[in-house]
């Protein structure tokens, strides 16, 4: 019995919650159970993405590897979800605070893959659709659209990959990687020519 008052003492003195050891405990099974909920939702929902995919057989037309990624971030963000409801059921606000911070990087950085797959997608088929009109100029013409759609995707993909980042800073790094891809582009190109 002294022990567990030594515990609640000790607990109380760190001033992270004011609750006793049970109280605590019982955040602890909750937000477990929480977690193992969050994690059977996000398989289940994986595998009934999978399944209507099939049935839609939309893997004809796209790649398989498509599908899996959007089946990996739809499970990853119900895990996200499920994690952030469970840290804040501790009642734990400086850890909760903290992994709340790491969690929000993951589907910033997924967001920012999707943004530049589908930007690349759009980017060819735009560049296919001005290499079939044969208009005046259209090998030019079709490079530039390839190349200003491809990098418009990846500003927004900077953009959202570091969203948690001070915007001054994401800017300079745009602005960085602008003048670096704009020279490795030109430099291509002219090597290409000779």
């Amino acid at each position: 019995m002294a022990m567990r008052e030594e515990v609640n003492e000790f607990l109380r003195s760190l001033s992270l919650f004011d609750m006793s050891l049970n109280q605590f405990l019982i955040r602890v099974v909750f937000a477990a159970i929480l977690i193992i909920i969050g994690i059977i939702l996000g398989k289940l929902v994986n595998k009934g993405i999978k399944k209507l995919i099939d049935k839609a057989r939309v893997k004809e037309k796209t790649s398989e590897s498509f599908f899996d990624l959007l089946g990996w971030v739809i499970q990853a963000s119900i895990y996200i979800i499920f994690i952030n409801i469970a840290l804040t059921q501790l009642g734990i606000p400086q850890l909760t605070d903290w992994l709340t911070s790491i969690l929000i990087i993951i589907p910033a950085f997924v967001g920012a893959l999707i943004l530049i797959g589908l930007g690349f997608a759009v980017a060819v088929y735009l560049k296919g659709i001005v290499e079939d009109s044969k208009i005046v100029g259209w090998k030019v013409l079709s490079i530039v659209f390839f190349y200003f759609i491809l990098f418009i995707a990846i500003i927004y993909a900077i953009k959202t990959a570091f969203v948690s980042l001070d915007k001054q800073f994401v800017n300079t790094l745009i602005i960085i990687l602008t003048a670096v891809i704009s020279a490795a582009v030109a430099y291509y190109h002219i090597k290409k020519e000779k």
